[in-house]
C-alpha cells in the first residue's frame, strides 16, 4: 500500500513526489517514457528552449547550439532522477490506468493507494493533417536551420520559436488569426514587441488564416477575400496544447472532465473522486510549469494536513521568453477598467537605464499600475530583453500589497535592470 500514487514526472508530478517524501509518504511515481523524466518543460519545451535562446544571441549554428543544450538537458534529466530515487521515491516505468474501484494498473501491476496525484501534463493540438506540417517540438531535432520557416499561431509558443530561428538567421513568418499575436494582452506591450519583430525581419500576417498547405509545402495565407500562396522550407503549427487524459480511464473511475478534456478539480485540487489529486496542464489553469508546482504543493499540503487549498492565480506572474522578452502580472489596465478601479500608470524605458543602454539591449519599457485611493500597486506589464527577475520582483510587491512608496524606499543596485521599477515610481508617474 502506498500513501501516494503519482502519475506523470512533469513539474506537478515530480513536485508532488518530492513534497510527499518530506512528510514521510510511501511514494510510487509513474512514468511511462524514461527518456520525458520531468515532462515536456524539462525536454521538450521550457528549458531547452530557453537554452536554444540564450546560445543563440551569440552563437548561430543550429546544431551546435542544439548539441550544447540537449546535453545539459540530459545532466538534468539523470540530475532528476537521482533526486527522486534519494528521497526515496519509487520510479515504476509503465502504462499508467485508474481502476473503477480508484487503484491504479501500472502496466499489469495492480497498485494500491491512499491517494492518488494525476500529473499527465499536455500535448501540442494539431489542426493539419499533413507530414509538411510539425508541432513546435520538432525545432530540438532539425537536421539544420530552415532557410524560410512559417509558424502557425502567435501566442506564447510561436513568438517564442520564431525568436530563436530570427536569431540563428531563419526568414520567419507567423500567421495569426486574431486581431494581433499574444492577443489578450497588454495591447502596448503586443505593439512594441510586434515592432521589434518587424525590425528584426520577423513578418506578421494578423488577422489571418492559413486555407490549405501543399505537401510541397505551399502555403494558402487568406487575409479578407485575398489569398497569397508562399513556399517555406519548414512549417511549425503552433495553435496551443490539449490534456493528456485519454486512455487513464478517468470516467470508469468516476473522475469528472469538463468539456474540453480537463480534469475537473476543487481549491484543493482533489477531483470528484475525493482521493484523487490532479494538478497541472491536466486541469483547467494556467498551463505554465510554476502553477503546476504550486498546484502540486497545494495537493499534498491537503492530503497530508487538510489544509484547505487557494491558490491566487491573479498574482501569477506571465513571461514570453520571446526576444525582446514581454510580460505581465496582476491586473492589467483593461481589467482594472473593468473593476472600475481609478489607477495611475507610472512609465520608464530602457532606454533611460544605464546598463541596458551600454549593453546595447535598451528595446521596451515597464509600465506600473496603482491604485490612486490606496497607492497599492495592482499591477504591471513590461518589455525588454533582461525582464525576468523584474517580473519575479513585482509579483512579490503586489501579492505583499505594497505601495508605491514602499518600493521606493528599497533601495536597487546601480546599474542594474532591475533599477527601472524604482526609476518609473519616481520619475515616470
Amino acid at each position: 500500500m502506498y500513501d501516494l500514487v503519482v502519475i506523470g514526472s512533469g513539474p506537478a508530478g515530480h513536485t508532488a513526489a518530492l513534497s510527499a517524501v518530506k512528510h514521510r509518504l510511501k511514494v510510487a511515481l509513474i512514468e511511462r517514457r524514461p527518456e520525458m523524466m520531468g515532462g515536456v518543460c524539462l525536454n521538450e519545451g521550457c528549458i531547452p528552449l530557453k537554452g536554444l535562446l540564450y546560445y543563440s544571441i551569440h552563437e548561430k549554428d543550429y546544431n551546435d547550439i542544439r548539441g550544447n543544450v540537449m546535453q545539459r538537458v540530459e545532466h538534468l534529466r539523470m540530475g532528476l532522477y537521482s533526486r527522486l530515487t534519494a528521497a526515496g521515491v519509487e520510479i515504476i516505468q509503465a502504462e499508467a490506468r485508474l481502476t473503477p474501484d480508484g487503484m491504479v494498473m501500472a502496466g499489469e501491476k495492480r497498485l494500491e493507494a491512499k491517494n492518488i496525484l494525476i500529473a499527465v501534463g499536455s500535448s501540442p493540438r494539431k489542426f493539419f493533417n499533413n507530414p509538411a506540417v510539425f508541432t513546435p517540438e520538432k525545432i530540438f531535432e532539425m537536421e539544420e536551420a530552415p532557410k524560410k520557416a512559417l509558424i502557425i499561431g502567435g501566442g506564447v509558443i510561436g513568438c517564442e520559436y520564431a525568436s530563436f530561428l530570427a536569431n540563428i538567421g531563419t526568414d520567419v513568418e507567423i500567421v495569426e488569426l486574431m486581431d494581433t499575436i499574444l492577443f489578450g494582452e497588454d495591447e502596448e506591450s503586443v505593439r512594441t514587441l510586434s515592432r521589434e519583430f518587424k525590425k528584426r525581419g520577423i513578418k506578421l500576417y494578423e488577422k489571418c488564416e492559413v486555407a490549405g498547405i501543399s505537401t510541397e509545402r505551399f502555403v494558402e495565407i487568406k487575409q479578407g477575400d485575398s489569398i497569397t500562396t508562399r513556399r517555406y522550407d519548414m512549417i511549425f503549427e503552433a495553435i496551443g496544447r490539449r490534456p493528456n487524459t485519454g486512455r487513464l480511464g478517468l470516467e470508469e473511475a468516476g473522475v469528472k472532465l469538463n468539456d474540453k478534456g480537463f480534469i475537473e478539480v476543487n481549491e484543493n485540487m482533489q477531483t470528484s473522486v475525493g482521493h484523487i489529486y490532479a494538478a497541472g496542464d491536466c486541469v483547467p489553469s494556467p498551463m505554465l510549469a510554476y502553477t503546476a508546482t504550486k498546484e502540486a504543493e497545494t495537493a499534498v499540503t491537503h492530503m497530508t494536513e487538510r489544509i484547505k487549498g487557494h491558490i491566487d492565480y491573479d498574482s501569477a506572474p506571465k513571461l514570453v521568453f520571446s526576444t525582446p522578452q514581454m510580460g505581465s502580472v496582476g491586473l492589467s489596465e483593461k481589467k482594472a477598467k473593468e473593476r472600475e478601479i481609478d489607477y495611475r500608470v507610472y512609465k520608464y524605458y530602457f532606454k533611460a537605464i544605464g546598463k541596458a543602454v551600454v549593453e546595447g539591449r535598451d528595446a521596451g519599457f515597464i509600465k506600473i499600475l496603482a491604485d490612486r485611493g490606496t497607492d497599492l500597486i495592482i499591477g504591471a506589464a513590461a518589455v525588454g530583453d533582461e525582464i525576468t527577475d523584474i517580473m519575479n520582483e513585482l509579483t512579490i510587491i503586489i501579492r505583499n500589497s505594497m505601495t508605491t512608496d514602499m518600493v521606493v524606499e528599497c533601495m536597487h543596485i546601480h546599474p542594474s535592470y532591475s533599477e527601472i521599477i524604482t526609476e518609473a515610481l519616481t520619475y515616470g508617474g
